[in-house]
């Protein structure tokens, strides 16, 4: 329902411009450039986040679900912070600083969350599926990663769960 209503918001904001200045006073501050832009249809960032977070709900396990969440959550935050802080050396508009902190991260969210067996090797599986999402996140995509990385990283984990356990 949140995620419906994130929808409209969004929708009505590009197209109503009373609700698009009443939306930027509140919210502007925190937007970046492309969200203001109204003359293309993006929605935001927290809009994107919100549908990847429902989705990753229904179509996951829980484990994988929130491992997925909170992968997106706190390792997209980390690589921006470190690559916008510490990065020099740049793989496209990305930069391999913040890669390094995105997979740093990502372990540390791993070895926290619950797993979907009991399996050790399962670690390792989950491993396997962030070092694809870290070079996936690499990669050019018009996809939002708020919405693609989440997704990507529980389609992954899931696909390499069935075939190795």
């Amino acid at each position: 329902m949140f995620s419906f209503l994130l929808i409209l918001m969004d929708a009505t904001r590009i197209h109503v411009e009373w609700v698009r200045k009443i939306y930027l006073k509140f919210l502007g501050p925190v937007l970046r450039n492309h969200e203001v832009d109204n003359k293309k249809l993006f929605f935001t960032g927290g809009t994107y986040l919100v549908t990847a977070f429902l989705i990753c709900i229904i179509i996951f396990s829980q484990p994988v679900a929130i491992t997925s969440m909170l992968v997106i959550v706190f390792c997209d935050s980390a690589a921006a912070i470190v690559g916008k802080v510490y990065g020099k050396h740049f793989i496209r508009n990305r930069t391999l600083e913040g890669s390094v902190a995105f997979f740093a991260t990502g372990v540390v969210v791993i070895l926290l969350t619950p797993k979907v067996t009991t399996y050790v090797c399962e670690y390792y599986i989950a491993l396997c599926a962030l070092l694809l999402t870290t070079a996936f996140e690499l990669l050019p995509n018009k996809i939002d990663d708020n919405l693609s990385i989440p997704l990507f990283f529980g389609i992954v984990y899931t696909v390499l769960i069935k075939i190795f356990l």
